[in-house]
């Protein structure tokens, strides 16, 4: 006599594959993101899918100390105290703790990654259920890891260009303070070192910018200490 299977839908059947294409595809987008907040919240929706629960994620880095969702990047408001409380307190050996949410035995997940300039942390509810297995955390903490070397890269990149746009900055002050040298050395027939002294000064005593100064001569035409004081 031949045993029935129980009947599976082609939903339920499917389901597992949808999420292992879900999680693949973010993934691929850590790998090539160049957006903090769209990292962060790729991440969260995939670590949350991964372990089965919403998850939490808090990065802390040299310039930041974010909190995000699926949703996106989160006030501190936004979260419970206990559920803040569990992103910055000791990683538990095994990373389950308490769920803060809930009683009655209910347990979460609490994953860190680190990379050269970023700390990464999720945290996911799975309930009073066993939660997931070995191969979901796994896969959990690899997401996390991208996470952090995701944001590794941004900040360099970040880094990169600032210190860029800095450079482009001074070399453009240089180039006006320059200019605004020569104005007055055809004007009073002074040397290069008393032209800069006279735009320090202005500079100095009227607390501008001594790029500002120069940049007002230029425009105007006028003394650097007459200059100072428009707007």
């Amino acid at each position: 006599m031949s045993v029935l299977r129980p009947a599976i839908t082609a939903n339920d059947d499917d389901r597992p594959l949808d999420t292992a294409v879900r999680i693949t595809s973010a993934a691929r987008q850590l790998v090539r993101s160049e957006d903090l907040e769209e990292a962060l919240a790729v991440a969260a929706s995939a670590i949350g899918e991964a372990l089965a629960g919403e998850a939490v994620l808090r990065v802390t880095a040299t310039q930041h100390d974010l909190l995000a969702s699926a949703s996106g990047v989160v006030p501190p408001s936004a979260l419970s105290p206990a559920v803040r409380e569990v992103l910055s307190g000791p990683l538990e050996t095994g990373g389950t703790t308490a769920d803060p949410r809930a009683g009655d035995g209910a347990r979460g997940i609490l994953l860190e990654s680190s990379g050269i300039h970023a700390t990464c942390r999720a945290w996911a509810g799975v309930g009073r259920s066993p939660g997931p297995g070995t191969a979901q955390r796994t896969v959990a903490e690899l997401l996390l890891h991208s996470l952090a070397q995701a944001v590794d890269r941004i900040v360099t990149v970040d880094r990169f260009r600032q210190n860029e746009a800095n450079l482009e900055r001074a070399v453009e002050s240089h180039r006006l303070v320059g200019q605004a040298m020569g104005i007055l050395i055809e004007r009073h027939r002074i040397v290069s070192e008393e032209a800069f002294h006279v735009l320090r000064r202005a500079s100095q005593d009227h607390n501008v910018k001594l790029r500002e100064v120069a940049q007002r001569v230029i425009e105007t035409g006028a003394e650097p200490d007459d200059v100072v004081g428009r707007p």
